[in-house]
């Protein structure tokens, strides 16, 4: 395969491109009743390694602030490809989403590629319709949704998803794949497994307070590219025993 048609595959992979396969799907209702209840689950910064058929080639950080009812989440991308020593493929990105509640009301995104910088910023009102820009191209559409980012098991919690770097509506349908145990950086966790197909296809993986821990896609040219949890807020996702003398503070 020329290097041309490897970087086309792995730069479809990497920006999560659809790829229109239809699946039955487990109902919306079915995933929030599980996992929305811990919402937002653990807050502070998760790192990760992205890797590329086993390959690093670059990390993810998602960082969960949260200040009362307003919610802000931040996910930041650092993709670098090589190929003999090459370096024929960067993307930096970042994408803000925004809540009130359970609710996302604003989504922005800025990427930088080879080609060039692109931006999206869409928002909602106070009901479900969401207008902004990508680029200079309108955006309009209307969702009671969440974005791609996938950081919480409330995101496939619905029949749509919106794209977050095309600031586009997306519809999904998703399979329970059940519980299963991740080895990682910082030893066996126990996830919740499901398989997100339609116009976004992606394996995910969730621990008991719904956060994201791992995901992973094929790419057109058949390489697997993966991103597992390196560390989370804690360290730790075990809560700790109450003392005594923190059961008696006020």
């Amino acid at each position: 395969m020329s290097r041309t048609r490897i970087l086309t595959a792995t730069v479809a992979a990497l920006q999560m491109t659809a790829t229109a396969a239809a699946a039955d799907g487990i109902g919306a209702d079915t995933i929030a009743s599980a996992d929305v209840a811990g919402w937002p689950g653990r807050v502070g910064h998760y790192a990760f390694e992205v890797t590329r058929d086993g390959k690093p080639i670059g990390t993810q950080s998602i960082d969960v602030k949260q200040d009362g009812d307003a919610l802000t989440v931040v996910t930041e991308s650092k993709i670098a490809v090589t190929l003999v020593g090459v370096v024929v493929y960067r993307m930096h990105q970042v994408i803000t989403e925004t809540y009130q509640g359970r609710r996302l009301v604003a989504l922005h995104a800025e990427t930088q590629d080879p080609d060039g910088l692109r931006v999206a910023d869409v928002k909602r009102d106070a009901g479900d319709h969401w207008s902004g820009t990508l680029g200079k191209q309108p955006r309009a559409f209307d969702c009671d949704c969440m974005a791609s980012t996938m950081w919480q098991a409330a995101a496939i919690g619905t029949r749509t998803i919106i794209e977050a770097s095309q600031a586009r509506l997306r519809k999904i349908t998703v399979r329970d794949r059940g519980t299963d145990t991740l080895n990682l950086p910082e030893g066996p966790v126990t996830v919740h497994h499901y398989a997100v197909k339609g116009e976004i296809e992606r394996d995910v993986w969730f621990d008991g307070n719904g956060n994201l821990v791992s995901a992973q896609q094929t790419g057109r040219d058949g390489s697997l590219i993966i991103q597992n949890l390196l560390s989370d807020p804690s360290g730790s996702r075990e809560p700790k025993p109450e003392t005594k003398s923190e059961a008696a503070q006020p």
